[in-house]
């Protein structure tokens, strides 16, 4: 954590999940034990997500981008160094990651309803836009298509999502439905086929060529592999 003195700006809480969506609550206590906790209030700007990602709530169209942070925002009020260093303890806890879920039951086209197996993060209110609800994709082959949510019946677990506007198609139970940047989901997708082919579930070779080499499954995984380190790159996080 930072912050230089009493009186100046918020101190930034570093976490070890990202990207950090919501603040759920924030307490802090002298670094003695045994600890008696203050909490800090909700509903009063004293703390926030220091980089809430921008493409995932309010939004038309999901992100496709490594963005949003892990750090969190609390008021010099409560964080400063009045007991020096290290002399606070101080217990937070946070909404991470990107939602993520499956339909539990099919659902029909025009319904504005889903029924899936986690609300988790669905139903947030960004602190940039002031929206309501994230934009993920109905990953269904032919009848792929984007939703945005604005309510969810629960805040995490199975429950129900409530769509901005109704489905162009209909979807079976199981079906993914995510807010996963797409780099991600074809990384994954990269990262799968190499695996098929380490296993050799599919192989090939080549006669020899001018200006090329003779390849088999294993080359092809390798360079499929390494595509799919170098897409996930930015997403990664040193703590």
């Amino acid at each position: 954590m930072g912050a230089p003195q009493n009186g100046c700006g918020p101190a930034t809480l570093i976490m070890t999940r990202w990207p950090v969506l919501e603040v759920v609550s924030v307490q802090v206590a002298p670094n003695r034990m045994p600890y008696v906790w203050t909490t800090v209030p909700s509903g009063q700007g004293l703390y926030m997500p220091a980089n809430p990602p921008v493409g995932l709530y309010g939004s038309v169209a999901p992100t496709a981008a490594a963005e949003g942070g892990q750090g969190i925002l609390v008021s010099s009020e409560y964080v400063n160094w009045t007991y020096g260093r290290n002399g606070l303890a101080i217990q937070v806890q946070y909404i991470n990651g990107w939602p993520h879920c499956g339909l539990t039951s099919a659902v029909m086209a025009s319904e504005s309803e889903l029924q899936v197996d986690d609300c988790t993060g669905w139903a947030i209110t960004s602190p940039l836009t002031g929206t309501t609800g994230a934009t993920g994709t109905v990953y269904d082959a032919g009848s792929q298509e984007v939703i945005q949510v604005t309510a969810a019946s629960v805040t995490q677990g199975p429950g129900t999502l409530t769509l901005a506007s109704p489905l162009q198609n209909g979807h079976a139970a199981g079906v993914m439905v995510s807010t996963l940047p797409q780099s991600v989901v074809w990384a994954a997708i990269l990262l799968s086929a190499a695996q098929a082919l380490t296993r050799g579930a599919t192989s090939t070779t080549v006669l020899q060529a001018p200006g090329g080499k003779s390849s088999g499954g294993s080359d092809r995984a390798t360079s499929l592999a390494k595509q799919a380190r170098d897409i996930l790159a930015p997403f990664a996080r040193i703590i």
